[in-house]
């Protein structure tokens, strides 16, 4: 943590918005211990936590926007690579906009906090969510992830290792639990999808069996 203290004394909350981008950028750089450690140092008078936790959203809204534009621009294949998004689209063509904005801000705090938090962003580009109404959730949710880290230093700044140590051990355990949710849900769909070829629906079938003479 010495170090982490020594780079946000020195570069203030411009390190932190550093680190915020590149995590929302989905390199593999954790922003929790960063920011836990910011709160430690406010709580010592050495850091000033609103900028701190201002900065930190900074970034993470500068790469969900980059991860929006991208995910707006190549929709068709975003949708080829996650074919579920299209029954998600007809639900939120149906919702109300309250709805539709609970349910956004309910995903983009989650990204936050887990890894590979970085397609949901570009879901909501390829399912061309307003580009204001993203940017203010996104930006909401960006405060909200920042202040939870650094409250909890600033609470716990005399145990602040353990809390560092206690959020390692729960990133290694949301990475794991995302990786089987993924790998059984591609099980199923490619089990779902042959026994599909194999029972084909009765119009399919007939349609597939028609063979118009020339």
């Amino acid at each position: 943590m010495n170090h982490i203290t020594q780079f946000l004394i020195a570069y203030g909350g411009l390190i932190l918005f550093v680190i915020a981008f590149a995590e929302q950028s989905g390199l593999p750089l954790p922003g929790a211990p960063w920011l836990v450690a910011a709160g430690a140092l406010a709580a010592g008078g050495k850091f000033d936590l609103i900028a701190g936790i201002g900065w930190t959203a900074l970034g993470c809204l500068v790469a969900d926007a980059i991860w929006f534009f991208l995910g707006y621009r190549g929709k068709a294949r975003v949708f080829r690579v996650f074919p579920h998004l299209k029954a998600v689209r007809v639900k939120l063509d149906r919702a109300t906009l309250t709805k539709t904005v609970l349910h956004g801000t309910r995903m983009l705090t989650m990204a936050k906090f887990l890894p590979f938090g970085t397609v949901i962003p570009m879901h909501a580009g390829a399912l061309e969510v307003g580009r204001l109404r993203f940017l203010l959730v996104d930006a909401f949710c960006s405060v909200f992830y920042a202040a939870v880290y650094a409250a909890l230093g600033f609470a716990f700044h005399n145990q602040i290792e353990q809390v560092v140590a206690f959020l390692r051990k729960l990133g290694t355990v949301s990475l794991v639990a995302i990786v089987v949710l993924a790998g059984g849900y591609t099980i199923y769909s490619f089990f779902k999808h042959r026994r599909a070829q194999q029972h084909p629906e009765p119009g399919k079938a007939q349609e597939n069996a028609y063979v118009p003479c020339l």
